[in-house]
């Protein structure tokens, strides 16, 4: 009998999945992997990674500490291996904030709900400096049944320098589109800077983390959009899991279809 190719799958298989009631029309690359067996193998796939590299000298929102890595071990000192102690803000860089940010008794980065971190997405571009409105989102063609929103916006230019001074400056969604996202039935949002609420007197109560957050909504803060440009791709956000966590650093992939 010859070897199954790397993205075949048996009878027996599809009916399983099947029977698990999967929706074929939503499935992420590695569903169609199992649906197609003409699907690109893994290897051939395109692979983005939108995560900031954490380092002592990163930008952090202040008052937080960035990373701080302290030799516990070293070879060069007669240890067997190196090992290190590291340390840092649980929102710095690339993280996601569970309910629990800013939701008394919410729901925590170890128990953040898997099919929200991983699956098909879309990433809407706006160049405008102003913040996105629900009329941008209600305007900007986002199909119906769409689970997963990344913004990027000026805010990615400025990872070509990731030791840059701390901004206020940056755009990202306002109450209306944080309301538009939950009335819309979206799991998860990214942005591209270090928060997703507006500076300035709209940031007052904090409506957009309180909106999405208190609707189970994921939030992906700090993602590195500069190399893709907009549409559908699969996403693979993988937070640490921090018992009890208010944030979690993530390490975010885009696939491309």
């Amino acid at each position: 009998m010859p070897p199954r190719r790397e993205n075949e799958v048996s009878l027996a298989q599809r009916a399983r999945i099947a029977k698990d009631g999967l929706d074929v029309e939503r499935r992420s690359c590695l569903h169609a992997r199992l649906f197609c067996p003409d699907a690109r193998p893994i290897a051939e796939m395109k692979i983005h990674d939108v995560s900031l590299v954490l380092r002592p000298d990163m930008v952090t929102w202040p008052g937080e500490p960035g990373l701080r890595l302290e030799p516990l071990r070293r070879i060069s000192k007669g240890d067997t291996a190196n090992v290190s102690v590291v340390s840092f803000s649980d929102h710095a860089g690339t993280h996601v904030d569970p309910p629990l940010h800013f939701i008394e008794g919410g729901n925590t980065a170890d128990r953040l709900p898997l099919d929200a971190l991983v699956g098909p997405c879309r990433v809407l571009e706006f160049t405008e400096q102003g913040h996105v409105s629900d009329e941008g989102l209600s305007s900007a063609g986002i199909p119906a049944r769409t689970e997963r929103l990344l913004f990027k916006t000026r805010n990615s230019a400025r990872w070509a320098d990731p030791t840059g001074p701390f901004t206020r400056d940056f755009t990202t969604i306002n109450a209306s589109a944080a309301a538009w996202c939950v009335a819309h039935r979206v799991k998860l949002v990214g942005v591209d800077y270090l928060s997703i609420e507006p500076q300035g007197p709209e940031k007052a109560g904090y409506p957009v983390h309180k909106t999405l957050l208190g609707a189970g909504v994921v939030i992906v803060e700090g993602l590195d959009l500069r190399g893709v440009g907009p549409g559908v791709y699969d996403l693979v956000c993988a937070p640490l899991k921090i018992e009890h966590g208010d944030g979690a650093p993530a390490r975010v992939f885009l696939i491309e279809r």
